[in-house]
């Protein structure tokens, strides 16, 4: 890979572990990444209620997977309150984007409808029109985690019954490295990459007195870069494929318009 981005700095928000892809693919290219966490994932806390539904996965007609972060920690859960993984046989499984499905299958499950795109936004359409054979009144569960928009739930109300379970909570880290941020706040760095639009929340919180319009940015994806520029930021750079190699190429392509 071109050493494009040679002596570039940039700083990754994603939880504590999970920029290995994303480090490697910028040092390729000669840049250097700085992990910068500014959410964490932990398991959700879940009321008798609900607890209750991993009882009657059989009265479900679909489980719709959004997030490898949903995979984990829906399975994680099943096996404390259930005390197994085993899934009903007449369940299916709906799954949005390829890093879900992958995470599926390392338990031991295939998706029987896999959306192409990233959102919630582009998974409803496509599973509507999956679904509308079968008629209205189906039955579906769906993890996900405390911040979650209500998109699938609202869009799908008309077709299904949805169940919605938090399985994981995103919350603040409890520590923060201040020479990362003494780093940020001396703009000492090339572009800050963020996630998720808890990341860009968390992140006016921590640094509430700098001018955010000149914070050189990068998202992965429409919804995070959406969030961003709601909140005053200018993203330089979006990726379309919400991955790793998506920002990445992205990144490649900014500074390749710039040479």
């Amino acid at each position: 890979m071109t050493q494009l981005l040679q002596n570039k700095i940039f700083i990754s928000t994603r939880p504590a572990g999970r920029s290995d892809e994303l480090s490697l693919l910028l040092n390729e290219a000669g840049a250097t990444v700085l992990e910068f966490p500014l959410i964490q994932i932990k398991a959700a806390t879940l009321s008798n209620e609900e607890k209750k539904h991993f009882s009657r996965l059989k009265e479900f007609q679909w489980l719709i997977l959004t997030s490898p972060n949903g995979v984990r920690y829906f399975f994680d859960i099943m096996l404390k309150v259930a005390g197994n993984q085993e899934l009903p046989k007449n369940i299916k499984i709906a799954a949005i984007g390829e890093k879900t499905r992958e995470t599926l299958k390392k338990h031991g499950y295939s998706a029987t409808f896999v959306n192409p795109g990233s959102t919630a936004e582009d998974f409803t359409k496509p599973f509507v029109r999956h679904i509308e054979a079968a008629g209205s009144g189906q039955k579906i569960l769906l993890p996900l985690g405390n911040l979650a928009r209500t998109v699938i739930q609202d869009e799908l109300k008309e077709w299904a019954d949805c169940t919605r379970i938090d399985v994981y909570r995103t919350e603040m880290p409890e520590t923060i490295n201040t020479d990362i941020a003494e780093r940020i706040e001396n703009e000492k760095f090339d572009m800050l990459i963020f996630t998720s639009p808890s990341g860009i929340q968390n992140f006016l919180k921590l640094f509430p007195k700098l001018n955010i319009q000149n914070i050189r940015m990068g998202c992965i994806g429409e919804t995070t870069a959406t969030a961003a520029r709601e909140k005053g930021f200018r993203p330089l750079v979006v990726a379309q494929n919400s991955s790793s190699a998506g920002i990445v190429e992205s990144i490649l392509n900014y500074y390749i318009s710039k040479t």
